[in-house]
């Protein structure tokens, strides 16, 4: 620990020459076969900040951060790296490029019957996302719903599902789910789509989901941010924004996990080729406006899940401050801490609970706290998917189901906690 005390003071000194300002947005493609990464260890909070921070100024592709951990996607190599980070500790390794984005017969349809289909063997570009949601809204039409939320920049529709069943109960609460905002995780939204099909198939089924409409209507948003996804199967797999124009002939794109209106800043990521760009305003994206004019219209939703990748981790807000705690905090772990046990029921898979902001970093704009603190939805959470590191955002399509099955798990927890706390 000595010696990370006195490379601080040099982190920080460090911190205020030169900062890296790009003519050119990146792109993250894979170099010589594989994606190269460095992973940093830690000790406390202060050498996990400094980190983060250097890598952002520096306009460092960061992958992941955990307990533990943060690890840095090299790009073109270890020069792009600012001199103290080429020689602190690390651990290097390579994750091998998928082979996920190869093109499909056409036309698409697939049995669904079964939580089995070999649509989940698979990722899927939008055109085969679209076409599976079709085809589940028609299959099991007496209980699921497609709804366009609205368009995007570039005139792909964000598409949800609503799925409900008749009961005697006059008004069930809703719970949302929402896929990757972050175009490069992938198995945020085959998760999404596997959940949207857990609750369709018949309730004999093992991981169906079916039987718990008789207590909740649900909503999911399988692929939030269609253009930044689509980007990923043509031109960069690790695209991570939207692709909204941002003023900037070299530059695309806004992160819309920090275009929320709640606590929004422009912060130090102001520079529009930054790949976490805020935008230049609240609501900026058409993706946050049409998704938060759906909750807004939308009455009784008791809990939000937004699915991510990597580090199976389950955080509840707040995101823009460590410093501030909700004030029914108690609630959001207590169901964050049983969730997080019941992820690993099917797999074995280990994931822990506790807030965004301690277990990532401070980021304002995000659309957990803008769901609990400004659409009052008592149990909103981020939740980190697979894996810890070993493929990264590079998940190989074998893991989607397992995914799928671990999440359907932590999903009918929540539900069950729902009905358990019936006043919240």
């Amino acid at each position: 620990m000595l010696v990370w005390k006195t490379l601080i003071p040099a982190l920080l000194a460090t911190a205020s020459n030169g900062l890296f300002v790009p003519s050119e947005q990146e792109i993250l493609g894979s170099q010589g076969g594989g994606y190269h990464v460095r992973r940093y260890s830690f000790q406390s909070d202060d050498v996990k900040d400094e980190l983060i921070s250097q890598a952002k100024r520096h306009g460092l592709d960061i992958w992941g951060v955990g307990e533990s951990f943060v690890d840095i996607h090299l790009g073109a190599g270890s020069a792009d790296l600012p001199k103290l980070l080429q020689e602190l500790p690390h651990n290097s390794f390579s994750v091998a490029a998928d082979s996920s984005m190869r093109p499909r017969p056409t036309p698409m349809a697939w049995n669904l019957t079964s939580l089995t289909s070999k649509y989940h063997d698979a990722y899927h570009p939008v055109d085969e996302v679209v076409a599976f949601l079709e085809q589940l809204s028609e299959d099991f039409d007496e209980s699921m719903e497609l709804i366009e939320l609205g368009r995007t920049h570039e005139g792909r529709e964000i598409l949800a599902v609503s799925i409900t069943k008749k009961s005697k109960r006059r008004r069930k609460p809703r719970i949302v789910i929402q896929g990757a905002q972050h175009a490069r995780e992938w198995i945020a939204s085959s998760t999404a789509l596997y959940l949207a099909h857990a609750f369709a198939v018949d309730s004999s089924e093992k991981y169906s989901m079916k039987s718990l409409l008789n207590y909740v209507d649900v909503t999911i948003i399988p692929v939030p941010n269609p253009d930044g996804y689509q980007y990923t199967w043509s031109h960069d797999r690790l695209w991570y924004k939207n692709r909204s124009p941002v003023g900037s002939p070299h530059c695309r794109g806004i992160d819309i996990n920090r275009n929320w209106a709640y606590e929004w800043s422009p912060g130090v990521e102001d520079d529009p080729c930054s790949f976490w760009y805020p935008g230049a305003h609240a609501f900026e994206a058409a993706e946050v406006k049409a998704i938060a004019a759906y909750i807004d219209r939308t009455p009784n939703i008791k809990a939000f899940i937004d699915l991510r990748s990597y580090g199976q981790l389950i955080m509840h807000p707040f995101s823009f401050t460590c410093d501030e705690y909700p004030a029914d905090e108690e609630n959001l772990l207590e169901a964050g801490l049983g969730a997080a046990k019941a992820y690993g029921k099917a797999h074995g898979t280990h994931m822990t609970a506790g807030s965004l902001c301690h277990k990532l970093y401070s980021a304002p704009g995000n659309v957990v706290d803008w769901m609990y603190a400004e659409a009052d939805i008592p149990l909103s959470y981020s939740v980190m998917l697979r894996d810890t590191g070993t493929y990264g955002f590079l998940l190989p399509p074998k893991m989607i189901r397992p995914v799928g099955e671990e999440t359907s798990d932590l999903v009918e927890y929540l539900i069950q906690w729902i009905r358990k706390h019936r006043k919240l």
